[in-house]
């Protein structure tokens, strides 16, 4: 998709968010990626307060670990009794009591109580800011996993219908006047999928597994081919069929990082004498060099890395092999290889022409693997996952699936006739 600069007037556009827990990316619906104050693609979800000021997003990213919050949308969406299961909470340097909408909400020195809704609505105003977008402007946001795998029906649904509403306030505190929409990430993923996938002559099947920072979704995708006379100029040479979409909203990065942080506080405090608390300077620390060593077992089949000052004013050192990083992971591989196979399970389901992996999660060897896995035992994926060398599609990224949403959007707009997003353009037509 191509990037280009926000405009300096404000004008209606139709707009689309991938509000991920780690970044949010904002696009118009003709495929622009509309940048941040810094020139950037992706805004960091997150706040930090200093002794004058409250930071968002970029602004935010330089501060210290003691005066900020990552991961804003699942403070502002996950209920507060939901975000025990949450990895990111622990680490969090603000108490946290439960807010009276049943959100979560922080207790700020200097700020006082900060509401999960009004720090998300903060987070979303200045998206609308930094995008050039008016007021009103119609928008999809696309809404995150709300729920764990395995969940019953009834406890999704309600989790769903919560976070819904939570997104919908948190919108109407950024500005966001019309939110004509708030599609899955699956649901984004498979309009993406429409925009961008060849054209052919026949339908085809796809799988699409996303493991992010916090969150992971599996599903099965059908993209129909449009007849070219009916097809518009410019639109999407495919029709997108959501077949099954399942997610889980506490499967991700910041899970694995969990794992580590959980496994090498226990052996240093065994040797050292001196407890890794979570949400304390060494905990910060740890969970820091967590995230590194993570990142370099994704190529490495050993890591080891150091963590400064961890323990009376020492450097530890974190070293790990990535078999033994792969049986820490044990639970989680195991949570995402039986959604990949309910969904390969899908009643109707085609040998699949390609599986389409993003999230950074899934650069993870062991997680190519657990999917691999699936695949193997799935008449629809075994010749996908049987490939001597296997090739996995990499068509999706945190901005195609912020185009997918506005596609969600301009759809609705467009549905909805003439009197809905009345003035709005996309980012080409200014």
């Amino acid at each position: 998709a191509a990037c280009r600069q926000p405009p300096v007037s404000r004008r209606q556009m139709v707009v689309g968010i991938n509000l991920g827990s780690q970044a949010a990316v904002v696009a118009s619906a003709d495929g622009a990626i509309l940048r941040n104050e810094d020139g950037g693609v992706r805004t960091s979800s997150i706040v930090a307060f200093t002794a004058a000021e409250r930071k968002l997003g970029e602004a935010a990213g330089g501060s210290q670990a003691k005066d900020r919050v990552c991961s804003v949308p699942r403070l502002g969406l996950l209920k507060h009794s939901a975000l025990a299961d949450a990895a990111v909470a622990r680490h969090w340097p603000f108490p946290r009591s439960e807010h009276a909408s049943g959100l979560s909400q922080l207790a700020v020195p200097g700020f006082g109580d900060q509401s999960g809704v009004a720090l998300l609505g903060a987070l979303l105003g200045k998206l609308r800011s930094t995008s050039g977008a008016a007021a009103g402007s119609p928008v999809a946001l696309s809404l995150p996993p709300c729920a764990a795998a395995g969940a019953s029906p009834e406890e999704a649904e309600a989790s769903r219908r919560f976070a819904k509403a939570a997104l919908a306030d948190a919108a109407a505190v950024g500005g966001w006047g019309e939110v004509v929409a708030l599609p899955t990430p699956a649901e984004a993923a498979g309009e993406a999928l429409a925009r961008k996938y060849p054209r052919g002559e026949a339908a085809v099947d796809t799988l699409v597994v996303d493991v992010g920072h916090s969150c992971a979704f599996v599903a099965a995708v059908r993209l129909h081919p449009l007849a070219k006379e009916g097809a518009k100029e410019g639109a999407a040479a495919w029709r997108a069929e959501l077949l099954y979409e399942e997610s889980d909203a506490f499967l991700g990065c910041d899970q694995m990082d969990d794992a580590l942080f959980d496994h090498f506080g226990a052996k240093i405090g065994a040797s050292h004498g001196t407890p890794i608390k979570p949400a304390s300077r060494a905990g910060w620390r740890l969970l820091d060099g967590c995230e590194r060593l993570r990142k370099l077992l994704s190529t490495l089949p050993e890591a080891a890395v150091s963590v400064e000052n961890l323990v009376d004013g020492c450097d530890v050192p974190l070293k790990l092999a990535r078999d033994d990083f792969v049986a820490l992971l044990a639970p989680l591989l195991a949570k995402l290889g039986a959604m990949t196979r309910r969904a390969l399970s899908t009643a109707g389901l085609e040998r699949l022409a390609s599986v389409e992996l993003a999230g950074g999660g899934t650069r993870i060897p062991a997680v190519q693997e657990a999917v691999t896995q699936a695949l193997l035992e799935s008449a629809a994926g075994a010749a996908v996952g049987g490939l001597e060398d296997r090739r996995f599609g990499a068509k999706l990224d945190d901005a195609s699936l912020a185009v997918g949403a506005a596609l969600v959007a301009k759809r609705a707009v467009d549905a909805a006739g003439p009197a809905a997003g009345a003035g709005a353009t996309t980012a080409g037509e200014a």
